[in-house]
C-alpha cells in the first residue's frame, strides 16, 4: 500500500487536492541532512556512556539532533513541532498548507507523511483478557506465576540469586494506570527503582492516571508489567522484580494512528539516553484508522515503517528490545505486526503451558528468509496482577513479551560483559526447535538453564565474578593508579576514557601496573579492562 508521502513538487502541484485550505493537520516531516558537529554526550547518562565504552559503541550520526536551523525555519513559517526524532531525522508539527508551502521555499526536506484528521474512535482492545478471582493452586516459591516461569526454566536464574538487581529495564506501553497505588508494585517505589516516567501522547510524566475508555485496554501497560515487577507475598512473582524501570505511555487510547509508531521512536531514543538494558514493548501495528496510513505486508520485509528503524537503531546502541509478535494468527492479516518485524527486534509468539502455540499468535511473512518470531513464552491463560491487585488470566503476545524481557534482564545481569546480541543468541541457541525453526514460534520455547550454561560455558566465568576480579588503587587519584589482577583473566589492554565517553589512552598490561595520568585534569573517568574473558569498566575520580 503506497503511503502519502509526498516529495516538495509533488506537494507544491497536489496540495489543494491533499488539504482544506488553512485547515492544520498533524505531518511527519523528515530531513535530508544533519549536521555532526554538536557534542551530544551531555544528553547521555553516566550508565549509557559507559555502556558505550563497553561494548565498543560509537556516536554516530543518528545521535545528533535535528538542525537548529531546520526548526527555526519552521517556527517562522509558524509551524509548531509537537516531537522531533534525532533518530529518524524528523519532527512532528502541526500545519496548514499555507504554511508548508512557505517552510518549502526556505527549507530543505526529504518527505512529508500526512497524517490526517479523522475523527477519534475507540477501538477494541486486542488482547483477551479473562477478568476473575478464581482461586488458585499454589506451587513452590513462585505460587501462581510458576508454572508460567517454569516452562522456560526461568526459576534457575533466580534460584542462582539473579533477580534482575542493577539492571534497567524500560516498558512502553497505553499507560500503567494504579502503578503507583497498586500493593503489587510498592517495592520498587520503596527502594526507589521507578528511575521515571513520561506520556508522549499528553506530553507530561503522568502515566498512571490515565483510567478512561475500554477498561482492558487502559489497564494493558500495568498488566504488562506485572509480569516483569508484580510481586504479592505467598502468591506472585514477576521475573525480574528487582530491576530499575522506566515506565514510557507511547500508545493513544482513543485511536490507531501512525504518529504512535512516531512515538514510540522518541521513547526509545530517550532509552538509549539513559542507559536502559532491556525494553518490553507489547504493541503493534499493521492498519491503521486512516487507511493512508496502514502498512502491507512489503512493509514488514524492508524495515521500513518509523517503529522498526528505531528498534533497530535502539540495538545497534547496545539495547534489547523485546517486541510482542501480535495477535493476527487467526485473523486476515495472520502475519506480525511492526516493530516486531524488525530485525534486530527480539519477536516473541505466543504458547499454552504444554507448549502449543496460540492459534492468535502471528505468523512470520511466507517469504521471509528471517526468523520471525524469534521464540515464544506462556501467552495463553497467563497469570498476572490487576490494577486492583488481585490475580487473574488473560491471553496474547503482549503478556508473553514481558516474561521474556524480565528473564533476558536477569540473565544479562549474570553476564554483564556480554551485549545484547550474545544475550540474545544464547536465549535462541537454547530453545527447543533451534536446529528447525518455523513461522509460528521461531527457535521454540527457551530453557533459561541452558542459556545460562551456554554463556557460562563460552567464557569460563561463572556467574558475574569479573566485575569484582579487578582493584583500582587509588581511587581518588591524584598522580597514578594501579590495576590489579585478583583472578584468573589475563588482561590484554588498558583503555582511559574521559567522561565523555572519548578515549585519552592506551596501556599493553598484564596484572599489575602504574599508570601515570597526572597530565590530565581533575574530573570523572572511566577504565575499561579488557580480558581474555571480557570486559570490564570501572569508573574513578581524578583530584
Amino acid at each position: 500500500m503506497v503511503k502519502n508521502s509526498i516529495t516538495f513538487l509533488s506537494f507544491l502541484l497536489l496540495s489543494s487536492c491533499l488539504f482544506a485550505k488553512s485547515k492544520q493537520q498533524k505531518f511527519i516531516v523528515y530531513f535530508k541532512d544533519k549536521p555532526t558537529t554538536e557534542i551530544v554526550q551531555p544528553a547521555f547518562s553516566e550508565k549509557a556512556i559507559l555502556k558505550r565504552i563497553q561494548f565498543n559503541i560509537p556516536f554516530d550520526e543518528r545521535d545528533y539532533p535535528i538542525s537548529v536551523a531546520y526548526k527555526q525555519q519552521l517556527e517562522q513559517a509558524s509551524i509548531q513541532i509537537i516531537k522531533q526524532s534525532n533518530w529518524l531525522n524528523a519532527a512532528l508539527v502541526w500545519a496548514d498548507e499555507h504554511q508548508l508551502q512557505q517552510f518549502h521555499f526556505i527549507a530543505s526536506y526529504q518527505k512529508v507523511e500526512n497524517i490526517k484528521q479523522k475523527n477519534e474512535i475507540v477501538r477494541n482492545g486486542t488482547e483477551a483478557n479473562k477478568e476473575n478471582t478464581e482461586s488458585q493452586t499454589f506451587e513452590d516459591h513462585f505460587l501462581s506465576s510458576f508454572p508460567q516461569t517454569h516452562l522456560l526454566n526461568g526459576e534457575y536464574l533466580h534460584e542462582q540469586g539473579f533477580n534482575g538487581e542493577n539492571m534497567t529495564i524500560a516498558v512502553c506501553d497505553n499507560g500503567f494506570y494504579n502503578v503507583d497505588s497498586n500493593a503489587a508494585f510498592h517495592h520498587i517505589f520503596e527502594e526507589d527503582r521507578m528511575l521515571g516516567t513520561f506520556d508522549y501522547v499528553h506530553n507530561d510524566s503522568l502515566v498512571y492516571d490515565e483510567s478512561g475508555g475500554a477498561p482492558n485496554f487502559t489497564s494493558h501497560g500495568s498488566n504488562c508489567l506485572s509480569f516483569i515487577a508484580g510481586k504479592i507475598d505467598s502468591q506472585y512473582i514477576g521475573t525480574a522484580t528487582k530491576s530499575n524501570f522506566y515506565l514510557f505511555h507511547t500508545e493513544n487510547n482513543s485511536s490507531e494512528r501512525l504518529q504512535e509508531e512516531f512515538n514510540l521512536a522518541t521513547a526509545l531514543e530517550r532509552c538509549v539516553q539513559i542507559g536502559v538494558d532491556v525494553v518490553s514493548i507489547s504493541l503493534g501495528y499493521t492498519q491503521f484508522d486512516v487507511a493512508s496510513e496502514s502498512h502491507d505486508t512489503l512493509d514488514m520485509k524492508l524495515n521500513s515503517t518509523p517503529a522498526a528503524k528505531a528498534v533497530n537503531i535502539a540495538s545497534s546502541k547496545g539495547m534489547l528490545v523485546c517486541v510482542a509478535a501480535g495477535n493476527e494468527g487467526a485473523k486476515p492479516w495472520k502475519y506480525i505486526s511492526t516493530p516486531s518485524d524488525a530485525d534486530s527486534a527480539f519477536c516473541i509468539a505466543s504458547v499454552d503451558l504444554s507448549g502449543n502455540v496460540a492459534a492468535s499468535s502471528g505468523y512470520g511473512l511466507a517469504t521471509d528468509t528471517r526468523v520471525k518470531p524469534n521464540i515464544a513464552a506462556v501467552g495463553v491463560n497467563a497469570k498476572y496482577i490487576k490494577t486492583n491487585g488481585t490475580i487473574s488470566t488473560g491471553g496474547g503476545t503482549s503478556y508473553a513479551t514481558p516474561q521474556i524481557a524480565g528473564l533476558a534482564a536477569c540473565l544479562w545481569q549474570a553476564f554483564p560483559s556480554k551485549t545484547n546480541w550474545e544475550i540474545k543468541t544464547a536465549i535462541e541457541q537454547s530453545a527447543s526447535q533451534y536446529l528447525s525453526p518455523d513461522k509460528r514460534i521461531g527457535y521454540g520455547i527457551p530453557d533459561f538453564k541452558k542459556a545460562y550454561q551456554l554463556l557460562a560455558t563460552t567464557t569460563a566465568i561463572k556467574n558475574n565474578f569479573l566485575e569484582d576480579d579487578f582493584l583500582v588503587f587509588p581511587n581518588p587519584i591524584q598522580h597514578s593508579f594501579s590495576i590489579k589482577n585478583m583472578g584468573l583473566s589475563t588482561i590484554n589492554q588498558i583503555q582511559f576514557y574521559d567522561y565523555s565517553g572519548k578515549m585519552l589512552l592506551s596501556f599493553n598490561a598484564h596484572s599489575t601496573n602504574e599508570l601515570d595520568i597526572s597530565h590530565l585534569p581533575s574530573g570523572i573517568y572511566f577504565i575499561k579492562v579488557e580480558t581474555d574473558n571480557g570486559n570490564v569498566v570501572k569508573k574513578i575520580m581524578k583530584d
